[in-house]
């Protein structure tokens, strides 16, 4: 029996992306990482006897309720407490590996995290650069992850592979101006950009000329390549599948879900989707995605992925926007569901939350279920909160935004259970943005 450590850093593109490459004005990218950073409590380990090593120590009254639903696993953080993280200058996953390998006192402080990682086999939320691996697991190469997550690599093997798509790889100065040939709107996405950040909707040619000439400008101080061009496609549903490619080149399929996106920003998933699986079954969406993955691994990636893909109004499957070589929240989701052995009738959401003062779990779980909202083992029915360290800040560290995560067991909608998250969260001096 070999025990599995789960870590997750959840904005790996960050330690991915080559200062090399054009980009967004900053702006359109800027996003917070403080937040991202506390979310991976939610990361669940699969059995009993594997270890959630979190940054902060993870809320005693989540771990408790989880442990009530039947989601027992062992717990580890990095920090002994939210103060001694702040305190350490609130380093990330890359910053604390970083510390690792010096020689000083900074590696020192972090020696018992890396016995834990050293001794387990890692299940990481996605490949870092700098992480200790043992040499019976090996992770791939930087250059293999760099190709996989790359949305411009993506869109060119899409194009060697006949997978149908209609990206515009910007790489060189002429490429930049042939953006002023395509039509209105279209999108416009940093090789790694995600979840809004690192793209934008093009929606006038006077824009367009704008981002040309920024461009020209980053292309005449040496910067190249990175950007997408894609057409606003007329979805009907947004969707991913989850898989898993093995060190043998294996392609696993482990799932797909129905995502809720509110713009180019996530919002949730739906596991919930017969319908949308049984159309997807009779397109080519399979051997497209297979045929994606095995050159994948050919280039040196293994492990997991998630694919976005969308069925079109007019009923066509387009089978790859873009791609995630690493886990996801339909992966996660997907995670909880069998950890707690719940039905398919499913959801996953996500929201902004604004608080005055650090939110105490225990307290919202009390209210939560004196509502009958709050999931209890033995019940058909309601939330169960998954995340509680990114609203656990204090509002002077500049952070008075968070994200609440939840799993939505669904014997009422979506708006039933967001109504009653807010009443909770305004007698408790917050509230849903």
């Amino acid at each position: 029996m070999h025990t599995c450590v789960y870590w997750a850093h959840l904005d790996p593109e960050a330690s991915w992306c080559d200062s090399n490459n054009l980009s967004l004005p900053t702006p359109l990218g800027a996003k917070s990482t403080l937040q991202l950073a506390l979310l991976d409590d939610m990361f669940v380990p699969a059995n009993d006897y594997d270890i959630a090593l979190t940054i902060v120590p993870k809320c005693p009254a989540l771990h408790d309720y989880h442990a009530s639903l039947g989601a027992r696993y062992l717990t580890r953080s990095v920090f002994e407490s939210l103060d001694a993280w702040q305190l350490a200058g609130t380093p990330a996953w890359p910053d604390i590996f970083a510390s690792m390998q010096t020689s000083g006192e900074e590696a020192v402080a972090f020696s018992a995290v890396q016995d834990i990682l050293s001794s387990s086999i890692q299940s990481s939320y996605a490949y870092l650069a700098g992480a200790p691996a043992s040499g019976e697991h090996p992770t791939p190469e930087l250059s293999a992850i760099r190709y996989a997550n790359s949305k411009s690599t993506i869109t060119q093997l899409c194009h060697q592979l006949e997978i149908p798509g209609l990206g515009v790889v910007i790489e060189q100065q002429d490429d930049i101006n042939r953006l002023l040939e395509l039509d209105c709107p279209f999108v416009l996405k940093e090789a790694f950009g995600v979840s809004g950040k690192g793209a934008y909707l093009v929606k006038e040619q006077r824009i367009t000329e704008r981002l040309v000439r920024h461009f020209q400008k980053q292309s005449a101080s040496g910067k190249y390549g990175g950007l997408v061009a894609q057409p606003w496609l007329d979805i009907e549903i947004d969707f991913s599948s989850q898989w898993h490619i093995d060190k043998q080149g294996e392609i696993t399929f482990i799932g797909l879900c129905q995502v809720e996106n509110k713009g180019f920003r996530f919002s949730g998933i739906d596991l919930c989707c017969q319908a949308l699986c049984d159309v997807v079954a009779q397109s080519n969406y399979d051997t497209h995605v297979r045929r994606l993955l095995s050159e994948l691994f050919k280039r040196g990636y293994f492990g997991p992925v998630c694919v976005d893909s969308a069925l079109l109004q007019d009923g066509t499957v387009y089978a790859v926007i873009e791609v995630n070589a690493r886990e996801s929240m339909g992966s996660i989701a997907l995670r909880w569901q069998e950890k707690l052995s719940l039905s398919n009738a499913v959801r996953l959401r996500q929201y902004d939350v604004h608080y005055q003062s650090p939110l105490k779990l225990e307290v919202m779980l009390n209210k939560l279920a004196a509502r009958g909202a709050l999931l209890k083992s033995g019940q058909l029915g309601g939330i169960v909160p998954l995340t509680a360290s990114s609203l656990a800040l204090s509002p002077q560290s500049s952070l008075a935004k968070g994200r609440w995560i939840q799993l939505e067991c669904a014997s009422r909608s979506s708006d039933y259970y967001r109504t009653i998250l807010q009443s909770c969260l305004l007698e408790m001096g917050a509230s849903l943005q």
